[in-house]
């Protein structure tokens, strides 16, 4: 097995169960704020349509870029399209930018899962599995409960911007320390490392 692949996986999809797990709550607390508490319904139906529309999209194409780049730079985006969902003037472009951090969701656990089975050999595949699945379930209970100690305590734009932090970071810890890919002529992948 490789474990660097693997600990890169499990590092990163627990930012992104981090950052999913305070968005459920940050969902909430935004609903009330606007006096219509019904709405978060919607708004987790927002992130799980955005969800399935990505990773339809992100499975309809081969990609060339290996998944150990593929997986961060996902986090990254999933990290940075949230970031600004605190500053949406009402819960219609909550919504639109929750549908849109959702377009990274499923693309980004398809490819944490098929990062973990590429590095385990036939009899680890199961384990792999596992501890991207572990990873991610921990990562939304420690940002939940996180999230329900600050939530009161900063402005809610502000919660969102720490909530989506360990999504970005892992996303860019990762990918400073993963060798990057080259395309050379022939279509094919080289590694390219900046040290």
């Amino acid at each position: 097995m490789r474990d660097n692949a693997l600990l890169e996986a499990v590092v990163v999809t627990a930012g992104v169960g981090m950052c999913l797990g305070a968005l459920s709550l940050l969902l909430v607390a935004c609903s009330e704020r606007h006096k219509e508490p019904a709405a978060v319904a919607w708004l987790e139906a927002a992130l799980a349509v955005g969800s399935t529309a990505g990773g339809l999209a992100y499975g309809a194409r081969a990609w060339r870029v290996p998944g150990r780049i593929r997986l961060p730079l996902l986090a990254l985006a999933l990290g940075l399209v949230l970031s600004v969902a605190g500053i949406s003037p009402n819960l219609w472009v909550l919504g639109l930018v929750v549908c849109v951090a959702g377009s990274c969701v499923a693309p980004t656990l398809t490819t944490a899962y098929l990062v973990a089975d590429e590095c385990a050999d036939t009899s680890g595949r199961t384990r792999a599995g596992t501890w991207v699945n572990s990873a991610f379930n921990a990562g939304a209970s420690g940002g939940t409960a996180l999230t329900g100690l600050t939530v009161d305590l900063l402005p809610l734009w502000c919660c969102f911007v720490v909530a989506t932090l360990p999504a970005a970071l892992s996303g860019v810890a990762v990918l400073a320390r993963t060798p990057l890919p080259r395309a050379e002529e022939g279509g094919r992948w080289q590694r390219l490392s900046f040290r």
